[in-house]
């Protein structure tokens, strides 16, 4: 092989490589430069009305919900009617949470229960909860956070009624503060 020959093919060689090393850049940056467009969701008509409140959200939202700051930020639920109003009320939220529920600060930050109707309301009050809470119960601040157990409808009502709880709570039962409070027992 000549000189010249052998210059000529890895002159062209250098232009492969260079040519690769751009098409293997392109493929790895080009969803940072254009990004998957993300599913168009429903949300209703009062809902997520401030800036910020529902960046990242995946979920559908009912009427009058998520309005407040990071309400309803990276949630992937189903949100019903007037719920998760507070700063961070259902941020980074996985399950259903159903009407007037999940309202105050950080009420259901990171809940991976389902939520009934009218439940969960004051700060904090599901947060970090993995547990199905019934209707109209985990009502008061931190009433039921970090709660693992089944609760009841109209139970776990007032000041961290429930709060750390692993136990199944019957309906009606665990109602003042801190009543069932580290809770392990079932409570039928």
């Amino acid at each position: 092989m000549t000189h010249r020959m052998f210059y000529r093919l890895s002159r062209d060689s250098g232009q492969e490589v260079r040519l690769t090393v751009w098409f293997v850049l392109a493929l790895a940056l080009g969803p940072m430069v254009f990004p998957t467009p993300v599913l168009a969701q429903k949300i209703g008509n009062n809902s997520c009305v401030e800036p910020g409140a529902c960046p990242g959200n995946t979920g559908s939202i009912k009427n009058n919900s998520c309005n407040a700051d990071a309400a309803c930020a990276f949630n992937d639920a189903a949100i019903g009617n007037n719920s998760c109003n507070g700063p961070e009320a259902c941020l980074a939220s996985g399950n259903t949470i159903n009407n007037n529920s999940c309202n105050g600060q950080s009420a259901c930050v990171e809940n991976s229960g389902v939520v009934g109707n009218s439940s969960c309301v004051g700060s904090a009050a599901c947060s970090d909860n993995t547990g199905v809470v019934g209707n109209n119960s985990c009502r008061g601040d931190g009433a039921c956070g970090t709660n693992d157990g089944t609760i009841g409808n109209n139970a776990c009502v007032g000041i961290a009624a429930c709060r750390n709880n692993s136990g199944n709570i019957g309906s009606g039962q665990c109602i003042g503060d801190h009543v069932c409070e580290n809770n392990a027992a079932n409570k039928p």
